[in-house]
């Protein structure tokens, strides 16, 4: 019995120490996970790593879309808005002009046949409103002639119109051109700028287009005699009585010239044109300084020179009207001498130099080229 005990006790014994042990194993064994694999960490591979960086940056990506997305969006947003707008402004516009358009079909259909009914006899009871308020010119002839009839010693009255007068026939516009300016005559030697150019010009019209004038000018300037140099061989007395910068010339001219223009266009206000003509000048020359002076024979003191000459003359230039009666006249002339006519020296010029010196200067200025810039006034009678 006793031994039966021992082993059922030893037994228990055994039993509860395996059952420790198994325990403590249990406690102290490793953690197992759901995959059956131990729960310790395992290294991370290469290729989950990958996984991982692709996975963040797609989700970068994608953030990074949806944003300019709809950054985008906003202002595709934008411009539909604008676009609808200059949309309907181009519809209302569209309607606003088709509806005026429409109104002015309507007014000209109107315009059209009231103008019909004037002027044609039509029994349409439409065009009644019309005929009384426009009567036919055969009625106010019939009452015009009653009223006559009737009243004898009243004068007759004409149910014409009567045109304004144009003024383009011949001779019936009469204009006046005073004007002045300035005048350059360049010839072989000399070049002389007139110190007064001026004149008076009295133009009619042939029709609208060309017309034909008479004028009168002058012109007058003064200059040196710087070419007598030479003269200091008649002793030091010329330059007391004269001066040593020469004696001075005085020059002045007037003529007469008949011209035709020819207008460009026939505008009101402003009105170019073109012009020649033919004139004839008569000059005067002399020095300011007329003291006598004779050495060795040669005189010196009242040398004059008179000379006659045709020009030729070509002009353009416009006139501005201001109103119907004036306006405002720009020419630019050239002319050139066509040739002496006669001349006349006060003195020999054989024995009085400086007489020659007029002469030679006188032809210059008649075989010159003059231009000229004129500015002056229309006068229309």
């Amino acid at each position: 019995m006793k031994k039966t005990n021992l082993m059922v006790l030893a037994l228990s014994l055994s039993f509860a120490t395996a059952y420790a042990q198994s325990g403590e194993q249990i406690l102290n064994s490793d953690p197992i996970n759901v995959d059956g694999y131990l729960a310790e960490d395992r290294p991370v591979t290469d290729g989950e790593l990958e996984q991982i960086r692709s996975e963040l940056n797609k989700q970068k990506t994608g953030t990074k879309l949806n944003k300019e997305k709809a950054k985008d969006l906003g202002k595709l947003t934008q411009q539909t808005e604008k676009l609808i707008d200059s949309q309907e402004e181009y519809i209302d516009q569209k309607i606003e002009s088709t509806q005026a358009i429409k109104e002015f079909n309507n007014k000209y259909e109107e315009n059209q046949k009231k103008l019909k009914c004037i002027m044609e006899e039509s029994d349409s009871s439409d065009c009644d409103p019309y005929k009384n308020k426009y009567p036919k010119n055969k009625k106010v002839e019939v009452e015009v002639e009653q009223q006559i009839q009737v009243q004898q010693a009243a004068p007759v009255v004409s149910t014409a119109e009567v045109a304004p007068a144009s003024g383009n026939g011949s001779f019936e516009q009469i204009k006046l051109l005073p004007y002045a300016g300035g005048t350059t005559y360049s010839g072989e030697n000399e070049e002389l700028e007139a110190e007064i150019a001026a004149g008076l010009r009295l133009e009619s019209n042939l029709n609208s287009r060309l017309s034909m004038g008479i004028g009168f000018n002058f012109a007058q300037f003064s200059t040196n005699d710087f070419a007598n140099s030479g003269f200091g061989n008649y002793g030091g007395g010329y330059y007391n009585a004269y001066g040593a910068k020469g004696r001075e010339i005085n020059y002045k001219s007037m003529g007469l010239d008949l011209y035709g223009k020819f207008f460009i266009t026939q505008g009101e206000r402003f009105r170019p044109y073109l012009g020649a003509g033919l004139g004839y000048q008569k000059a005067n020359m002399k020095y300011a300084q007329n003291n006598p002076y004779n050495p060795y024979g040669a005189q010196f003191g009242g040398e004059e020179f008179d000379s006659s000459h045709a020009t030729g003359t070509l002009m353009a230039g416009t006139e501005i009207m201001v109103t119907r009666a004036f306006g405002i006249n720009l020419e630019l002339a050239y002319s050139s001498g066509l040739g002496g006519m006669g001349s006349e020296d006060a003195k020999n010029p054989s024995v009085s130099p400086d007489q020659k010196r007029l002469q030679e200067l006188g032809d210059e200025i008649v075989n010159s080229n003059a231009l000229s810039i004129f500015a002056g006034a229309v006068i229309i009678f």
